[in-house]
């Protein structure tokens, strides 16, 4: 019986662990997301469209409802030079790489005018919206004049 105890303990650290491997973006994907939200102005939208089913019925369901296979973790919605504008986020962990879905989706919004980042990181979240140059709050990524960079 105490080698199936040590068995059962040994199994269950490591379900453990690879829970934890799993959800290695989960981490960045929250603080870049609370991020966004404080830094960007009153009125903007950042949100998340879940697109990860729990089983092939959900995914089936959620497919004809409109999800796409590979779409951004993150759309950022506010005005633009031009009127109502969109900026996607792709979250990865480091080392992490985009699937064929992700790639496809990523060009096909590039290509319609959409900016699209990969980020793994607040500091590369903060360097998109400074290379997009949308109004933030973040006095990191501000000039000495008070505007944005």
């Amino acid at each position: 019986m105490v080698a199936s105890s040590a068995i059962t303990e040994q199994r269950q650290r490591a379900s453990l662990a690879k829970r934890r491997m799993r959800d290695a973006e989960g981490p960045i994907h929250r603080s870049v997301t609370q991020y966004l939200r404080r830094s960007l102005p009153a009125g903007w939208i950042v949100t998340h469209a879940a697109n990860k089913p729990r089983s092939a019925q959900q995914g089936a369901r959620e497919k004809a409802m409109g999800a796409m296979a590979g779409w951004p973790d993150l759309q950022i919605l506010g005005p633009g030079p031009n009127g109502p504008s969109a900026w996607f986020m792709e979250i990865k962990a480091p080392g992490g790489k985009l699937s064929d879905a992700q790639r496809e989706v990523t060009d096909r919004l590039v290509d319609a005018g959409f900016p699209v980042r990969v980020v793994r990181s607040v500091e590369d979240a903060r360097k998109a919206i400074s290379d997009w140059r949308l109004p933030s709050t973040d006095m990191l990524i501000r000039d000495t004049s008070g505007r944005a960079a």
